[in-house]
C-alpha cells in the first residue's frame, strides 16, 4: 500500500492506494496545534484497515506542517517522497519560475493529464484545464502537445469573505455558504450571494477566456473543497475529481523510482 498526503491551507487530506486504486481517504481540518495527534490517529486507522504501508508521498503548500508530517512518518520507519518541480513529470514545464510552482498544482496537473489528456472517442491528445478550488482558486493549463503552459491564481470564497469583513468597518463575518436567493434580503445574504455567485461566474469566465486563448476545446476538471459545487453550477466544467491531488502524488511517486519509504 502507498499512502499519499495533500497538505493545504485549510485541510490535510490523505489517501491509501493499492496499485492505482484509492481504497481509503480521509480529511482533517488544518489545525497546527492538534495536527500531529489527528494525523497519527488517521494513519493508525489506515494501517488497521489495510495492508502494510510500503511508500509514502507528500504534496504540501505549508512547509511547517510538511516538516511535522515528515517527522511523524520517519518515526514510523518511512522516508516520504516530497513532490517538487525538478522531479520527473508526465509533461514538459513551460514556466518562468518552476521552483515557485505550488506542488499541489503540480500533482493535480499530473493526475489530470494522465487521466484526461486523451479523448476516449479517438485517443487523440486534448487540452486539459484543472481548477483546484479551495482557499485559493487555481487554474492549470495543459496543452495537448504535452506542455504545462501556466495558469491563474485567485482567492477562494473563504478568503474573499474574510477580506470583506476584515477590511470594512461594518460588514459582518459570514460563513461561505450558498445563498437561498440570488438577491440577498439581508447584508449577510447579500455578501454570500456576491461572493458565491461571483466565484462561480469568475471560474466560468476564466474557462471561457482560456479556451479562447487555446483556440480549441479543452477538457475541464475541478477538484478541491469547492470542486463539486463548481461542477454542479458551471456547465463549462466536464468533471469533478475530489482526490486529484492525492492521485497525482501517487502517479509522481510511480514515475520517480527512488527507493524511498
Amino acid at each position: 500500500m502507498w499512502l499519499t498526503f495533500d497538505i493545504g491551507n485549510s485541510a490535510i487530506k490523505g489517501g491509501a492506494f493499492e496499485g492505482n486504486l484509492l481504497h481509503h481517504a480521509f480529511s482533517l481540518p488544518h489545525d497546527p496545534g492538534g495536527m500531529e495527534s489527528g494525523l497519527d490517529e488517521a494513519i493508525n486507522q489506515v494501517r488497521t484497515a489495510s495492508a502494510i504501508v510500503h511508500r509514502t508521498g507528500i504534496a504540501s503548500v505549508v512547509p511547517d506542517s510538511a516538516a511535522c508530517l515528515v517527522r511523524l512518518l520517519q518515526g514510523r520507519g518511512h522516508t516520504p517522497v516530497q513532490i517538487h518541480s525538478a522531479m520527473r513529470l508526465p509533461f514538459r514545464l513551460d514556466s518562468a519560475s518552476p521552483e515557485t510552482l505550488g506542488v499541489d498544482r503540480l500533482a493535480a496537473a499530473a493526475a489530470a493529464w494522465l487521466e484526461y489528456g486523451t479523448s476516449p472517442e479517438n485517443g487523440d491528445p486534448r487540452h486539459v484545464i484543472v481548477i483546484d478550488a479551495g482557499s485559493a482558486v487555481t487554474c492549470e493549463v495543459l496543452h495537448r502537445s504535452g506542455v504545462y503552459v501556466g495558469g491563474t491564481i485567485g482567492p477562494g470564497p473563504e478568503l474573499a469573505l474574510s477580506a470583506l469583513h476584515r477590511d470594512t468597518a461594518q460588514l459582518p463575518d459570514v460563513a461561505p455558504e450558498w445563498p437561498p436567493t440570488l438577491v440577498g434580503r439581508s447584508t449577510a445574504e447579500a455578501m454570500q450571494s456576491g461572493i458565491m455567485y461571483g466565484f462561480v461566474e469568475g471560474v466560468r469566465g476564466l474557462l471561457r477566456r482560456i479556451r479562447e486563448t487555446l483556440q480549441e476545446e479543452a477538457f475541464a476538471v475541478a477538484t478541491g473543497g469547492w470542486g463539486r459545487l463548481l461542477a454542479e453550477q458551471a456547465a463549462e466544467i466536464d468533471r469533478a475529481d475530489e482526490y486529484l491531488v492525492l492521485k497525482g502524488v501517487r502517479l509522481l511517486m510511480a514515475l520517480n523510482e527512488a527507493k524511498t519509504g
